[in-house]
């Protein structure tokens, strides 16, 4: 699809350019950086001196996902942020998605962490899809090119069906 196609009536096209970062509030801080550094690749980084605690991961030089500790007194937090029910699931987001590359590469590094993920492949798309899980319950999608021989090594999904 081109960018055209769903062209909204909100802010002039080229006023955005893609998504910056996401925020996750934990109370499983440590495990969650764990994840998402021994198992998607992110890099840990600098962060700003809040006064609440936290890690900024990194994709090049690019901080995308901000991680909050929801700890027993969150009155920092909840000042910044404001305040938030629960730490756990994803809430009213479904998803978090990543594209990547080299599928056979992070297919046998998730397996060699013994990581469980599942597996869709949506040809209609162009898209070899993985679903894992973090700490809190939150889904991470990998989205890769598909390709013929692309081979699932997870959990198969079913292919939708897509006209």
């Amino acid at each position: 699809m081109s960018p055209q196609a769903h062209q909204g009536t909100g802010l002039p096209a080229g006023n955005l350019l893609g998504l910056d970062h996401f925020t996750l509030r934990t109370s499983r801080l440590e495990q969650t950086v764990e994840f998402f550094t021994r198992v998607i690749g992110l890099s840990d980084g600098p962060r700003p001196a809040f006064r609440f605690p936290g890690r900024w991961l990194y994709v090049g030089a690019h901080p995308v996902l901000h991680l909050v500790a929801v700890t027993a007194d969150d009155r920092q937090l909840h000042a910044y942020l404001g305040e938030q029910e629960g730490d756990d699931g994803s809430g009213c987001v479904d998803h978090i998605s990543l594209r990547g590359t080299h599928l056979a590469e992070t297919q046998q590094h998730l397996l060699s962490l013994g990581q469980t993920f599942r597996e869709r492949i949506v040809p209609q798309i162009g898209e070899h899809q993985l679903f894992l899980e973090d700490p809190n319950g939150v889904t991470i999608e990998l989205i890769f090119p598909y390709r013929p021989e692309n081979a699932v090594l997870g959990e198969a999904m079913p292919r939708p069906d897509i006209g």
